[in-house]
């Protein structure tokens, strides 16, 4: 069996709905790949919160708390390897697991990226942020538009766009990424909603 076959069966394997040569196949990878059992490992993690939440979709908390519980999956104690790629590698494979379990469960929201996500608005000084375009209001429960900006973007690029758009920053980013935005006044949903689904740095938009 390849490794491909492996992987592609291991859900299953966590669900523990495998049977026969196919789980004996499996079983036999496990033990052979301690990567592959980090794997398991991460896949029994996500349906059990899966399974623990509603039925309902989950929403940002429920979202966060599952990339939490993945994440420190993710840390857990793996074997000395002699190339240090083998770690990242594995983490990434982790996260493609999750990510592909997220998107089957119709969250929508990509994936945070925790290193280079934007500043936070509320952890820069609040006239500094104002002067240079970002506005500081509350915000309330609901949003018109919520966003995650692409990894690489600038703070430059997102002050333009959101000038452009004529929208303003009312929270964000959540333990996820998100970032809320509101019309200002004058702006026109339709034309907003052209424009930030137009922009190379938005990411994901609802």
């Amino acid at each position: 069996m390849t490794c491909d076959e492996v992987n592609e069966l291991l859900p299953f394997r966590a669900n523990g709905t495998l049977e026969g040569e196919e789980l004996v196949a499996v079983e036999a990878a496990l033990a052979a790949d301690a990567d592959l059992r980090a794997e398991l490992a991460v896949l029994i993690a996500i349906r059990d919160t899966m399974q623990a939440e509603e039925a309902q979709s989950p929403g940002d908390f429920g979202l966060a708390r599952l990339l939490r519980d993945v994440e420190a999956e993710a840390r857990g104690p793996t074997p000395l390897a002699a190339n240090d790629n083998v770690v990242s590698l594995t983490r990434l494979r982790i996260w493609q697991v999750a990510a592909a379990v997220v998107l089957a469960v119709g969250i929508g929201f990509t994936l945070p990226q925790f290193a280079t996500s934007p500043e936070p608005v509320a952890g820069r000084d609040a006239e500094s942020a104002v002067g240079e375009g970002y506005s500081l209001a509350s915000g309330g429960e609901t949003a018109d538009f919520t966003v995650i900006f692409s990894p690489d973007a600038s703070e430059r690029e997102i002050r333009a766009l959101l000038l452009d758009a004529g929208v303003e920053i009312v929270s964000g980013p959540s333990a996820i990424g998100l970032y809320r935005l509101n019309l200002l006044d004058s702006a026109s949903r339709n034309d907003a909603l052209e424009i930030l689904s137009g922009a190379d740095i938005i990411g994901d938009i609802e």
